[in-house]
């Protein structure tokens, strides 16, 4: 039988060989040990123009190269605005009009914040404010400064209808953490990167994770002329975040694979004491009645539970979350499990496929690993 970790390392070699992503960086950590790390790969194999650049010009992955996290960022996000509920500046429960007079009328005055960190607001899927500005960037004669006024896309954001009663359903929605960053600087008149330094990563010790990357450093992500970006390296790739300046609740963090490891681990750990069983339990039985609309996995504040599709056939008490860069950290407590792949999935372009197979086996390896040492 081949070496669980062994597996692991060649699981990722192949898909770089493949072109599924140009660079990978993978990390198993067992109570509290590193057991695996393992980096591979190139930042940027295609430039600007859509050609391959020169040998001499991929750069190797390494230790300092950061990730786009992309919707991994909610997870930190979550961890800020539960700073803030445990600071008393937020509330669970309470209404979201009592901070955002956008919210007080109809089925809108029931939303909570509790809601938008378990997707469960009623809130669409996606928010497409930014995108008249986008692609105005491309049209003859455009002109004008990027990224466009933050405060009128907010405003635009704040006015989202719902789709659904709240606490009816769950559906994914990014639209509802970029609510919940607006309505914490609402409550503090503070920006959301402040908050998020504050909260997060100052606290936990993540000093190589950040919304402003050096490029240099940065893996790429997509090439993207149609909203004249080129190919994307050191700027955040959902273009909601880039929209609002990059600094924003789902998307636009930036980090290296120990970082990543090192959240993971104080999640795990419980290493915050105020908001530690919000990170880990189960919330359905609380916000979804049981004839609710939801998932075959369930989710934490912050977190996904037991879902299978991405965290291996073994994965079923463990937390974690996706992003569609390529980007996961999964955690489990039974097995003092923490597993972080990064990858550029979307370099050169969105359209190579799920890495969820990808990110499925690394697990079961990894799973396989933890169980037979524990």
């Amino acid at each position: 039988m081949t070496d669980p970790l062994h597996r692991i390392t060649a699981l990722v070699d192949a898909a770089v060989a493949r072109r599924t992503c140009s660079a990978a960086a993978v990390a198993v950590t067992v109570l509290g040990e590193p057991v695996l790390r393992h980096r591979t790969g190139v930042l940027q194999q295609v430039g600007d123009d859509g050609t391959e650049l020169p040998t001499d010009r991929q750069q190797s992955v390494d230790p300092d190269t950061l990730f786009d996290l992309a919707s991994v960022t909610k997870a930190y996000s979550a961890h800020t605005l539960l700073g803030l509920v445990a600071s008393g500046a937020l509330a669970l429960d309470a209404p979201l009009a009592e901070q955002l007079p956008e919210y007080r009328e109809g089925e809108r005055a029931k939303v909570t914040l509790r809601q938008l960190l378990t997707h469960t607001s009623g809130l669409p899927a996606v928010w497409d404010g930014w995108r008249p500005a986008a692609e105005g960037r491309t049209a003859p004669g455009a002109q004008g400064s990027w990224p466009p006024d933050r405060r009128a896309l907010l405003a635009d954001l704040a006015a989202t209808p719902l789709t659904a009663p709240p606490g009816t359903r769950w559906e994914y929605a990014c639209t509802g953490y970029l609510t919940a960053m607006l309505l914490a600087e609402r409550a503090t008149g503070e920006p959301w990167e402040a908050l998020v330094r504050r909260h997060t990563l100052t606290p936990l010790d993540l000093a190589a994770t950040t919304f402003r990357p050096d490029p240099a450093r940065t893996a790429a992500t997509e090439r993207q002329p149609e909203f004249a970006r080129g190919t994307v390296r050191g700027i955040v790739h959902d273009e909601a975040s880039w929209s609002l300046g990059g600094t924003a609740a789902n998307a636009g963090l930036f980090a290296t694979l120990e970082d990543v490891v090192r959240f993971a681990e104080a999640v795990r750990r419980g290493e915050d004491e105020r908001t530690a069983a919000w990170m880990w339990d189960d919330q359905f039985p609380t916000v979804l009645p049981p004839d609710g609309e939801r998932p075959s996995h369930g989710a934490s504040l912050g977190l996904r539970i037991g879902e299978t599709a991405w965290m291996g056939t073994a994965g079923v008490a463990s937390r974690g979350h996706t992003g569609f860069t390529g980007t996961s950290l999964l955690t489990d407590r039974d097995r003092g499990l923490t597993v972080v792949l990064l990858t550029n999935r979307v370099h050169p372009t969105r359209d190579g496929g799920s890495v969820h197979p990808l990110r499925a086996a690394v697990a079961d390896a990894a799973q396989a690993f933890a169980a037979a040492t524990c």
